[in-house]
């Protein structure tokens, strides 16, 4: 029995190889094998933004439904999230502050139920931002100790609005800076005046209330609304200015002005990307499909003088350089213009330059000499001038009196 019970063990043993062999030869390969189709991949966000002061769009690659309970913002709002297809909307209960910073966190899952969180910063819409223009700019520093000046961007409110949101940028060759600016009120005609060469005073204010003398140092006027920013001054010879509504936006107005003893195109670089911004939006024409330095401004970098507003088109021909001394941040700048773009290029810019240096002093020297001459002069000065008209008058008579 044992023996026969260790063949029948035996046989099955071989039986069930047989089976195994049989099932691994009939098998198909690992390649040829068909797994089910699986969706792993968390939905990936393409972009967002604000499109009104009570709604954030998000846009994602693919379908996706909000998680409940994972919304929230900063700074709070009550929140309102549905979707759309790629699309998901944000509501917020109460209007964004305009030009304010905003954090938006939120979870959103695919259709197979794979799920990405997110977090979105971007600036608080502005319903009433109003147009805005660049009117003066003053893209040198002097040291005149009697007008002294630094750099500055002036705008003039086109409408009544605020500011809040509405963003300057402005390049040199290697670099690019922004401000944006607080929510504050303007009327029509208001004069906005961004300071870019601050020297760190405690009395350098930015003016976002109604009290437009609340802010002091160089420059600052209680005709203008004052705003300082010192992340980086203008390029002294070459550079561009931009003005958007709001962050990301096309620009809507724009300047460049570039050293006229520069020709030919301006290659790569944030000026050349910054100007060519502007072209596409339509604020600076080109003569070409690349910006060049023809096509700017003709500017030679004059530490008395700035650029001013003197036509409501864009482009050199609307614009033109002030008289010596005759910058006027707050102040309507374009009846103090001088020169056109067309005189500008046929004087070489370290001519002009020259010339305007010196004038500057001149212009010091002579308000000297007359503040002098305004001065209460002491009694012995008084009585010296009056022995020599005393002397002078007996040497004439005796000449008179002689044959």
């Amino acid at each position: 029995m044992q023996n026969l019970g260790s063949r029948t063990v035996s046989a099955l043993r071989l039986a069930s190889a047989a089976a195994c062999a049989l099932a691994v030869g009939c098998s198909p390969g690992p390649s040829s094998i068909a797994y089910p189709e699986a969706d792993l991949k968390p939905p990936d966000l393409l972009a967002a933004g604000p499109t009104s002061s009570r709604e954030v769009v998000l846009r994602f690659d693919e379908a996706v439904t909000p998680v409940p309970g994972s919304f929230s913002s900063e700074p709070g709002a009550a929140l309102a999230p549905g979707a759309e297809g790629q699309s998901l909307r944000v509501g917020f209960a109460q209007a964004q502050s305009a030009g304010a910073d905003y954090s938006l966190v939120g979870e959103v899952d695919d259709l197979k139920g794979n799920r990405t969180r997110f977090l979105v910063r971007f600036t608080g819409w502005n319903d009433r931002a109003p147009p805005l223009r660049i009117s003066e700019v003053c893209p040198c520093k002097n040291s005149s100790k009697t007008k002294p000046h630094r750099d500055f961007v002036e705008l003039e409110a086109l409408a009544d609005g605020n500011l809040g949101g509405e963003e300057l940028s402005w390049a040199s060759s290697v670099k690019t800076e922004r401000y944006r600016f607080p929510s504050a009120e303007v009327r029509r005609g208001d004069r906005v005046v961004l300071h870019l060469a601050p020297e760190g005073l405690p009395e350098e204010r930015d003016e976002t209330g109604p009290d437009l003398s609340a802010s002091g140092g160089v420059d600052a006027t209680p005709s203008g609304r004052d705003f300082w920013c010192g992340t980086m001054a203008l390029p002294d010879a070459s550079g561009v200015v931009a003005l958007a509504a709001r962050p990301g936006a096309p620009p809507s107005d724009g300047l460049f002005y570039a050293d006229d003893g520069k020709s030919g195109g301006l290659g790569k670089g944030d000026l050349a990307d910054l100007a060519s911004s502007l072209a596409a939006a339509g604020a600076w024409p080109l003569s070409g499909a690349s910006p060049a330095w023809e096509d700017g401004f003709p500017w030679g970098g004059a530490t008395s003088r700035s650029i001013c507003r003197s036509g409501a088109a864009s482009g050199p021909s609307a614009w033109s350089i002030s008289a010596a001394g005759g910058q006027s941040p707050g102040l309507p700048g374009g009846a103090t213009a001088a020169e056109s773009s067309s005189r500008s290029s046929l004087v070489p810019a370290a001519v002009r330059k020259a010339a305007d240096d010196q004038s500057s002093v001149e212009a010091e020297e002579s308000t000297e000499v007359r503040s002098d001459s305004k001065a209460k002069k002491p009694k012995a000065y008084k009585s010296t001038v009056a022995k020599k008209k005393r002397a002078g008058a007996k040497r004439k008579k005796k000449s008179e009196a002689e044959p």
